[in-house]
């Protein structure tokens, strides 16, 4: 990567391939595909919560509107618009991750797939690839990205589109211009790294197949919240007062689905039409083991421990101490008109608790190089990057949100720490011990030959000095040529000349225009200083003129 003219977007490509070859070689890379799979497993579950949370919605503007369709109607028409732009949207990008995942294991089309499992992220065998999932949605030009089918352009136009639809559902000005739908796609985004991209670039640009998918997961989800946040807005132009609710069901809204070990699992279970002065009561059944079901069950009989009661809800808080999927529902009553308790059952429920999992990826080797900023990656499935502490022994760093520059000092090894701060309590999520090493002596070179080679008498005459190039290291790095000497035999007398810096000096210049053909010339004592401060000594180079 040294000594060439490059764009400052082949540096990062440059850059980006020797992250991707070094974490390949690590065998990190499975660990870091991995967590894309679990982070996009709950993300598709938050969007079926949020579907089900938005039906609940839909129902009860279909009760108020078959209740007084005068004064509801108008209201009711636009919540139905907004589930048909919504639905449009997330269908579309539902059907682009099916195309990207087909596209990539080497199909033309979905339809070539052999089974919808194939089409789950966890069974995709080349979720690292790059390529294919850019060169679909972007292009070969990143800067200019290409139009058309399934690609990133028509999703934007699609998402601000929608954005736009969605906005002028609401009839006041004043409220629409102060809702916010976190779908903006204009302007710059911050990506990991702290440079400024594009919406396009920093969603879908040179990652692999499962980071694009989760991205249009998460995508997915923002159109879901959105669509939620509308039809609240619609909502509220209908008084709840006036409402007549025929039938109640019981709602789940569990805080994550992803628990680490050692913390907690928490869950929201409540009555949909409910009141805050009316304490509804719970009791969980976690014997799932011979196909019970909650409606099978006595309430009498049913947990009752970790359970609070507190505006209307029943809040369930159950430690996280057994690692894998965990299973639970139960029965929630609440009192009716005439007083006596209605039940209300509550089906089945997952979760799964992992053991906390540290990923720690040097964006270039597993090796720190003294003298030089190591970029440096932190993260932890589950867990914000934000709130990540991270500790080094044996040198220096700097950076935040999971992205970092460390130096490492004179010790031969180097140890990254990690822990957070999860629902008040520290947790130690481990560490990770790297090498620490002194960077490679540069290669010197003379009129673009080096060691001992074979020179045409043009080539010396027209050579300028000597230079020094790092080959095949994973840093763009500089050495600085800081003298050497010039040494041949003019006349039958052996000569020698110094030269300070990398130029040659106006008496080396003369010795090299006497050298004829068959004699060689000595490029001796060639010394460069790194960006660490070190002095090198680069040895000798030996030329024959031809």
């Amino acid at each position: 990567m040294a000594g060439g003219k490059e764009t400052g977007r082949q540096k990062m490509i440059g850059m980006m391939y020797l992250v991707l070859t070094a974490l390949l070689a690590m065998n990190v890379s499975k660990d870091i595909l991995d967590a894309f799979v679990v982070i996009n497993e709950g993300l598709e579950t938050t969007n079926n919560n949020f579907m089900a949370k938005n039906d609940i919605a839909y129902a009860q503007f279909e009760s108020a509107n078959a209740n007084d369709p005068l004064k509801v109607g108008k209201y009711y028409t636009k919540a139905k618009r907004a589930k048909g732009l919504a639905d449009e949207v997330y269908l579309h990008i539902e059907e682009l991750k099916r195309h990207l995942v087909a596209v990539t294991s080497g199909k033309k089309s979905v339809e070539e797939m052999e089974a919808d499992s194939l089409f789950l992220l966890k069974n995709v065998e080349m979720k690292d690839n790059y390529d294919i999932p850019t060169g679909t949605m972007i292009g070969s030009e990143p800067a200019t990205p290409k139009d058309g089918e399934w690609t990133a352009m028509e999703l934007k136009g699609k998402i601000d589109n929608f954005q736009q639809e969605m906005l002028f559902l609401i009839d006041d000005e004043e409220e629409r211009a102060a809702m916010g739908l976190g779908l903006d796609t204009d302007g710059e985004f911050i990506n990991g790294s702290g440079q400024s991209e594009t919406w396009i670039l920093a969603n879908f640009y040179h990652l692999p197949l499962a980071a694009v998918v989760t991205n249009l997961s998460k995508i997915q989800a923002d159109i879901r919240n959105a669509e939620a946040d509308i039809v609240k807005a619609l909502y509220r132009n209908v008084s709840a007062d006036d409402f007549k609710f025929d039938t109640l069901a019981a709602k789940v809204i569990p805080q994550s689905n992803y628990v680490l070990q050692g913390d907690s699992f928490r869950a929201d279970v409540f009555v949909a039409a409910f009141s805050k002065t009316q304490k509804p009561r719970f009791r969980v059944n976690t014997n799932y083991s011979s196909g019970n079901d909650s409606a099978e069950l006595d309430f009498e009989t049913l947990d009752s421990s970790n359970i609070r009661i507190e505006d209307g809800m029943a809040r369930y808080t159950v430690p996280a101490s057994a690692e894998g999927l965990q299973e639970w529902g139960g029965i929630i009553q609440i009192k009716g008109p005439d007083g006596g308790w209605r039940s209300y059952n509550v089906p089945k429920q997952t979760y799964t608790v992992a053991k906390p999992a540290l990923v720690v990826s040097p964006t270039a080797m597993n090796v720190f190089y003294r003298g030089l900023d190591n970029p440096v990656e932190v993260s932890v499935p589950g867990v914000p990057t934000d709130a990540l502490k991270v500790a080094m022994s044996n040198g220096s760093k700097s950076g935040s949100n999971g992205g970092f520059k460390v130096r490492p000092g004179k010790g031969q090894t180097c140890i990254i720490s990690v822990s957070a701060d999860i629902n008040g309590k520290n947790t130690n999520f481990g560490k990770k011990e790297f090498r620490v090493k002194n960077v490679p002596d540069p290669k010197p070179f003379f009129g673009g030959k080096s060691g001992s080679d074979n020179i045409p008498r043009k080539n010396l005459l027209a050579a300028a000095g000597v230079i020094a190039k790092m080959e095949n290291f994973e840093f763009d790095l500089r050495f600085d040529i800081i003298s050497y000497q010039v040494s041949a035999t003019v006349r039958g007398n052996v000569v020698e000349q110094p030269c300070r810096g990398p130029a040659l000096s106006p008496n080396s210049k003369k010795i090299i225009a006497e050298l004829k053909s068959g004699q060689k010339i000595y490029i001796e004592k060639i010394k460069a200083k790194g960006p660490d401060g070190t002095i090198r000594d680069l040895g000798t180079i030996a030329l024959k003129v031809i």
